[in-house]
């Protein structure tokens, strides 16, 4: 049997008990994997543009030496092929990292997940585990932020991406053995697929 949640005051916003602090784990957003990715992106496109000034100077050099013997055709295709492939890296990098520094962004603060004997607060959306049919792991192929931390409820599903977290499934799915009695886990079966 489960013992008593200790109630100390009740949340003003949403009407939920706040339970005791000490009686919950409570996992915290965390902005250094997204940062990362973007100085990551940033040196890949200071590179990039590093590797476009080297190749667009082969490709004057080249030209400069035989341009008698160049005719307007293959001088376009001298350029082409040569900076438009550094061009193309290029762009690739500036839209990763335009893409991670969106990711960065729409990370919150302060604490994303709650789990305690009355429930799971996902993103400040609290739900009892009575309300709960399943917590998983779950990816999606086109996204950018990695696997989510998806709860399913009878009243839809809230999730949040693993990437914005400071902790591990082995740490949810603990938890919310823990906190269910067993009942319930973690589901990562959808990471396979």
């Amino acid at each position: 049997m489960m013992a008593p949640v200790t109630v100390t005051s009740t949340d003003p916003t949403t009407g939920w008990p706040v339970p005791d602090p000490a009686d919950e784990v409570r996992i915290h957003y965390n902005p250094m994997p997204a940062a990362e990715r973007v100085a990551h992106y940033t040196g890949l496109v200071r590179t990039r543009l590093l590797w476009l000034g080297v190749a667009a100077a082969i490709c004057l050099g080249f030209w400069f030496i035989s341009r008698a013997q160049l005719d307007r055709a293959t001088t376009i295709a001298l350029f082409a092929a040569g900076v438009g492939y550094s061009v193309v890296w290029l762009v690739m990098a500036v839209v990763g990292l335009v893409r991670s520094r969106r990711i960065l962004r729409s990370i919150g603060q302060g604490i994303a997940v709650r789990i305690g004997r009355w429930g799971i607060d996902i993103h400040g959306a609290a739900v009892p585990w009575t309300a709960v049919t399943a917590v998983r792991a779950r990816r999606h192929r086109f996204s950018g932020y990695g696997p989510d931390l998806a709860v399913e409820t009878t009243a839809g599903t809230k999730s949040l991406p693993w990437l914005f977290l400071d902790t591990l499934p082995g740490t949810v799915d603990a938890a919310v053995q823990a906190y269910t009695a067993g009942a319930r886990r973690l589901d990562i079966s959808r990471l396979d697929h």
